[in-house]
């Protein structure tokens, strides 16, 4: 069962080198004022404008599942593409009206200050967490260590390909032991077990927090916290964002 116990939650941070964040939920709430599920009728609607909105897409409204089993199914290669354009155009103009969640920011920037290596591993586009990156200055502490939706939409998370790619780009200081995942769905869990990381998950707040929870401890996630600003303080507790002292 998953646990706020804040010495659970230590021994899971201790020997942890390396961050990687998920984007959209732990760091942000992209589509604040604009709901993914009237993005998802954007989608279908330039589906349906070019005859290729079968039935069984009509349900949907998650963007990314609907990006993944259109691409799955067998539809023409640039109806894909045109696809994924009309998703990284609302998840860009999200990202610039984007709210930031409480305590994320501090984070990374604790995390900066001791040369732990971030990255950012997402099913969102990269342009897009470049876009919010820049607005709220946090573009230095990621170095351009984002690894989003590529153009291949069937390794979106659950598939581990985005981690794996961070981790390999990070070298030799990123190892499943001592690498941590922070996300807040069942696919960041997925992923960060197939890519044998810790993970934590991150169940964050408002209208949908108790549907987040009840889905990750469904998937067995062990160990969650509520808020950011807990993360913050159990980081300081083990000595990650502590400032190290200058060299003499």
């Amino acid at each position: 069962m998953a646990s706020t116990d804040p010495e659970r939650l230590l021994n899971r941070l201790r020997g942890v080198k390396v961050v990687l964040f998920d984007f959209d939920g732990p760091l942000c709430d992209l589509f604040v004022g604009r709901s993914a599920e009237t993005v998802a009728e954007h989608m279908k609607g330039f589906l349906a404008d070019r005859g290729w909105l079968l039935p069984k897409f009509e349900p949907y409204t998650d963007t990314h599942q609907l990006l993944h089993d259109v691409s799955a199914a067998g539809v023409p290669e640039g109806i894909v593409r045109g696809l994924d354009d009309v998703l990284v155009d609302a998840e860009r103009k999200a990202a610039m009206v984007a709210h930031p969640v409480e305590g994320a920011a501090d984070l990374i920037r604790g995390l900066a200050v001791m040369d732990r290596p971030m990255a950012i591993t997402t099913n969102n586009s990269p342009a897009s967490v470049q876009v919010y990156l820049k607005e709220h200055g946090l573009e230095r502490e990621f170095s351009g260590r984002i690894f989003g939706r590529g153009d291949v939409p069937e390794k979106m998370k659950p598939d581990p390909a985005c981690l794996r790619a961070a981790m390999r780009e990070l070298g030799r200081e990123s190892t499943p032991g001592n690498c941590l995942m922070i996300g807040d769905s069942v696919r960041d869990l997925r992923a960060a077990r197939a890519a044998h990381v810790k993970f934590l998950a991150y169940a964050g707040l408002g209208d949908r927090y108790q549907q987040r929870v009840d889905a990750l401890l469904e998937a067995r996630a062990d160990l969650l916290v509520r808020n950011m600003v807990e993360l913050v303080e159990a980081f300081s507790t083990v000595g990650l964002s502590r400032r190290r002292a200058p060299v003499e």
